[in-house]
């Protein structure tokens, strides 16, 4: 269907989309390149390291937004209410495990930094605890994906299988969230 090297784009823009992956914390992604590593189309290392960084940024330049413009980003986000309260009263009973492990919870992680921001969470508290997250969430998913990996390859011995299949998977779920998106607006221009 389509003639495209993934591999020949990994070894070019690989270490690009994992940064932009991880400012974004798209595990899915991160899994994707620990599997790449194992198979050495990328280093892990590099991965790593990237990652980290990358989700580090994320986190600190949301929790400095929440820190600048917070009050007025509440009425921007007041869908998001329920959610805020319920992370409000986590963030007061367990403030620093919840700050390390928030990167983990779905519907949590971009909103979240933006209400440490908020609260009276210091910044060296919130850059130390956001180091510390962001190592356990790459390291978690990047070896995840890295051993993950071995178990694919033993299955599927051509690499331009599995990248066409990630392709494939990924053109899939981008056509499935365009249409969940289009229907959402629709109906809300018909209530």
């Amino acid at each position: 269907m389509f003639d495209i090297n993934l591999t020949e784009i990994m070894y070019k823009y690989g270490y690009l989309i994992i940064l932009l992956s991880s400012l974004i914390e798209w595990e899915t992604f991160i899994i994707i390149a620990g599997m790449l590593a194992h198979k050495k189309i990328l280093n892990l290392n590099k991965i790593i390291i990237i990652t980290i960084i990358g989700s580090i940024l994320s986190n600190q330049i949301l929790f400095y937004i929440g820190k600048k413009y917070g009050k007025s980003l509440l009425s921007f986000l007041k869908n998001y209410n329920v959610k805020i309260q319920k992370y409000s009263l986590l963030l007061k009973k367990y403030p620093y495990f919840f700050i390390i492990i928030t990167r983990f919870i779905y519907g949590f992680r971009l909103i979240s930094p933006i209400i440490m921001g908020i609260t009276n969470i210091s910044n060296i508290n919130f850059f130390l605890l956001n180091i510390i997250g962001a190592f356990i969430w790459t390291i978690f998913f990047t070896t995840s994906g890295y051993f993950f990996g071995e178990i694919i390859s033993k299955s599927i011995k051509d690499t331009t299988k599995i990248s066409k299949y990630f392709l494939y998977f990924f053109l899939l779920l981008l056509i499935i969230i365009f249409i969940f998106k289009f229907l959402q607006k629709k109906n809300r221009y018909f209530k």
